[in-house]
């Protein structure tokens, strides 16, 4: 994330369009190219860097009642920037893009592909938000080995979506990020199913340490154990 561009202080998402330059960009509009590119190649969705060995997903409760995770995946630590530096899941706004996102203006650059960016141009990774009340948003962690990319077909629920599959996935750890605005939708399940992955976690950690108490041939030494790499 320290090579990402800057705009107005902030980091550039790598999905976030932009002009050719990208200290340019478009705040609230997604590049679908982009998008598609760091879902499938499993990159993140902030740095464009390939993702570790465990990634974070942000998760609304309607993307894991359809088991699908829309928005691509992040580092850890580019989750960390995401949460403080978004300002839906920093809870400051209650809405989606009420005024329908920023203009798409194009600039004098021939090189540029704003001319061909049309008023349909994504604004979201999904369709249909803009306006609507926010929902609670959530910091799913997995494994890289659990990622895989999934399309839950149309339904009452919504319309179509690509994302990560979220079904029959472990959840490491599962943790809210901002609560829903004031006319939006109970979220009291979703917030009871993260302490119970919480507790899990819990309960892992302390039968871990009881194993290795009861192991001496275990390494104790910090420094024996190397951290996965960056693919």
């Amino acid at each position: 994330m320290a090579h990402a561009p800057v705009s107005a202080g902030l980091v550039v998402p790598y999905i976030t369009l932009a002009h050719r330059d990208r200290t340019r960009p478009i705040w609230g509009r997604i590049d679908a190219q982009r998008r598609g590119e760091v879902l499938h190649n499993k990159r993140c969705q902030v740095c464009g860097e390939p993702l570790d060995a465990t990634l974070v997903l942000m998760i609304r409760p309607s993307d894991y009642q359809r088991g699908v995770a829309v928005e691509p995946a992040l580092h850890p630590e580019c989750a960390w920037y995401s949460r403080r530096a978004c300002v839906m899941l920093a809870g400051h706004v209650d809405r989606y893009n009420p005024c329908g996102g920023s203009p798409l203006n194009r600039c004098a650059d021939p090189r540029c592909r704003c001319r061909f960016w049309t008023s349909t141009e994504d604004n979201d990774a999904t369709q249909g938000r803009e306006g609507k009340p926010a929902e609670a948003w959530y910091e799913a962690w997995i494994r890289f080995d659990d990622y895989r990319v999934f399309t839950v077909p149309a339904d009452e629920s919504g319309p179509a979506a690509t994302g990560i599959a979220l079904r029959r996935v472990p959840l490491l750890r599962l943790r809210k990020v901002r609560d829903p605005a004031p006319d939006g939708r109970d979220t009291e399940w979703m917030d009871i199913l993260a302490k119970i992955v919480a507790a899990r976690k819990l309960w892992n950690n302390l039968a871990l340490g009881e194993f290795a108490d009861n192991n001496p041939w275990l390494p104790t030494d910090p420094a024996s154990s190397t951290a996965p790499s960056r693919r």
